[in-house]
């Protein structure tokens, strides 16, 4: 007897393809395991359905699952081609299987974070999600507790991205909710594990280039021996990352990238605040209510209970955003189109967009030598603006540098040794920009150091200061001459004096024909190739342009420095003392520094510091303090903070 033809031979492929994708969403949360039952019903459906013959397919099933808007934001729309779609999701779906079996001895295990950790920084929601039906958090936690201090150094835990990725992706997937639920004794032993890369400054590394530089790629025949002043019995200082040919390539909606993670000692400070925080600060029966009633008892200075009622009221270590699947459900047809048409913006409402500065660092700015094209921007401006409230962590002085001569973990070795103690950290800042033509305040340092570039004075020479209500000026020396640079205050909403005719960069770009960035342009794609179209749709084909890259143009807005000054305010300082902060940011890698100085004669004992590092996801600034040293080649005392912006 003849075999009867299968029905399905004379379904068009369109349904048959419309079918797959409505079986493979049916449950959108893991990989698509639905279809697999379509596809085993016969040869032929096997073969229409097959990864290899339908990518088209695979690409709107990727889009069901997980966000795209971040990567067509950072590659061009050229990413969400549909053998590109096609291939990620084969690379995401086996790291949420890999998780969620929860093997965190896999050989790939490194592999697996960082596919965690970019699902995070792409995440608008889908994302989230997915990596939450894994039980990620579940997963980062085991490592943390049974890896994390695997293959110690002199009883010392390592720096590696491994490391680096496992504390990221923790912190990322911790919310309320957890921390709630975390019983004290895990609590304490969370702390114990991260509290190395909190305490110790000179042992593990916070930035992407060390501080002492302002101008960065450094220069290809400084070698990095040149740059090193000391040898300790921890490793050489100051601390460089490895270079960048230990970072392995990999493709990422085709494209080839070098990905270098966060410092893992942020993760770690967002780890530890956030666990101590949960403990409010005691507040002392014998204070006074509050400032009135303080001063009615002839009190100037000095906490009251109100003020550490405030300090108790708002957490420096503010989560990760929550996200929601359908979050542009609540958009308007407007706000839709702007968030889906590629272009960066510094307005943008994406969840993922708070992440576009972290990507562009560990992106582009993975090896202190290397210049990468096509950076964006790694500060967004205005960010820093208004009030930031946080805490600081200062250990015991002699405590700390005896542990510089000590390579061995020491048997006492907390929070109690060297002795810590925690304080409030308040301070509001306004943000300035000097315009084009200005020229841009020199960094500081001598001429002929090649590791001083002025950091004691947040990079800046010898200046003084004139604040006005739409300005802040700065007067320096400069061979021989006063010069001065006027910095516009920057206020939400309002054009600075960007005029193209008088703007160097614009000059430049005219006589060169050819886009030129500045400190704060961003990159909107301009495409040539209707096929990206067709690819948004679902509908694409591969062909001889998908190998063609997506161009970019940039606006100029004439922001050539972006600089920061500020001080406490009057309640904070009567409780917490008064300081005035000047600060700038390092274009390189949006490395913020900010030197803070008592403001008050009575406050002279008081050390002049300098608070270093990066907003991250546009909500947390993390870094160290350090005080002054005889010399820059010195290893000063530090210690770690953390603070967030106050509504």
């Amino acid at each position: 007897m003849q075999a009867r033809a299968s029905p399905l031979f004379r379904v068009p492929i369109e349904i048959l393809e419309r079918i797959g994708l409505e079986v493979a969403l049916l449950s959108p949360l893991g990989p698509p395991v639905d279809l697999i039952a379509l596809l085993c019903t016969c040869k032929y459906v096997h073969h229409i359905l097959s990864f290899h013959r339908s990518k088209d397919l695979y690409a709107k099933i990727f889009r069901g699952m997980f966000d795209v808007d971040a990567p067509r934001r950072r590659f061009g729309r050229r990413a969400l081609h549909s053998r590109f779609l096609a291939s990620q999701l084969k690379t995401y779906c086996t790291a949420l299987q890999r998780i969620r079996r929860g093997d965190i001895f896999s050989p790939d295990v490194e592999d697996i974070l960082r596919t965690a950790f970019i699902l995070l920084t792409e995440n608008d929601g889908k994302n989230r999600a997915q990596l939450e039906w894994a039980n990620t958090y579940s997963f980062v936690n085991n490592f943390v507790r049974h890896r994390l201090w695997q293959d110690s150094v002199n009883g010392w835990p390592r720096d590696t991205p491994l490391h680096s990725l496992a504390l990221w992706v923790m912190w990322c997937m911790t919310d309320q909710d957890i921390l709630t639920h975390e019983t004290p004794d895990d609590r304490n032993d969370l702390i114990t594990r991260v509290l190395p890369y909190v305490i110790m400054a000179f042992k593990y590394i916070s930035y992407f280039a060390p501080d002492h530089h302002h101008f960065l790629p450094l220069p290809g025949e400084w070698e990095p021996n040149d740059l090193v002043s000391l040898q300790t019995a921890h490793g050489e200082y100051p601390l460089f990352p490895p270079r960048g040919d230990t970072i392995p390539e990999v493709i990422h909606f085709g494209r080839p990238i070098r990905f270098r993670p966060p410092p893992i000692t942020v993760a770690a400070k967002l780890i530890y605040f956030s666990r101590r925080e949960v403990i409010p600060l005691v507040i002392p029966e014998d204070l006074p209510v509050d400032r009135p009633a303080a001063l009615a008892q002839g009190i100037n200075w000095g906490q009251t209970r109100a003020d550490i009622i405030e300090v108790n009221s708002h957490a420096g270590a503010q989560f990760v955003p929550p996200s929601h699947w359908d979050w542009k459900s609540t958009l308007t047809p407007e706000q839709r189109l702007i968030e889906e048409d590629g272009a960066w913006r510094p307005d943008l409402l994406a969840p993922s967009a708070a992440w576009d500065n972290d990507w562009e660092r560990s992106t582009a700015c993975w090896d202190p030598w290397a210049s990468v094209e096509s950076k964006g921007t790694v500060y967004t401006f205005g960010l820093l603006d208004g009030l930031w409230q946080g805490r600081l962590l200062i250990p015991d002085e002699p405590g700390y540098l005896a542990l510089v001569s000590n390579p061995d973990y020491p048997e006492y070795f907390g929070e109690m040794s060297p002795f810590t103690s925690t304080w409030p950290l308040f301070m509001r800042l306004k943000e300035h920009h000097c315009i084009s033509p200005q020229e841009p305040v020199p960094a500081g340092g001598p001429e002929d150091d090649l590791v001083d570039d002025g950091i004691y004075n947040a990079w800046f020479p010898a200046v003084e200061l004139a604040a006005h209500r739409d300005c802040a000026i700065l007067s320096y020396r400069r061979g021989g001459e006063r010069q001065r640079t006027v910095h516009e205050t920057y206020e939400e909403g309002r054009s600075n004096s960007h005029d193209e005719n008088t703007c160097l960069t614009c000059k430049a770009r005219r006589e060169s024909e050819a886009p030129m960035r500045t400190f704060e342009d961003y990159p909107s794609p301009r495409h040539s190739d209707y096929e990206d179209d067709f690819a948004e749709a679902g509908l694409g084909r591969s062909s001889p342009d998908d190998d063609e890259e997506d161009t970019f143009e940039t606006a100029c807005g004439g922001i050539q420095d972006i600089i920061f000054t500020g001080e406490t305010d009057s309640n904070h300082g009567m409780a917490w003392g008064r300081y005035t902060f000047l600060g700038r940011v390092r274009p390189w890698d949006g490395l913020i520094a900010l030197v803070r100085l008592p403001a008050d004669p009575c406050q002279r004992g008081r050390s002049r510091w300098v608070f270093r590092g990066y907003l991250h996801y546009g909500k947390v600034l993390v870094g160290s303090w350090r005080g002054m040293t005889v010399d820059i080649e010195s290893i000063p005392w530090e210690g770690p903070f953390i603070a967030s912006k106050r509504p």
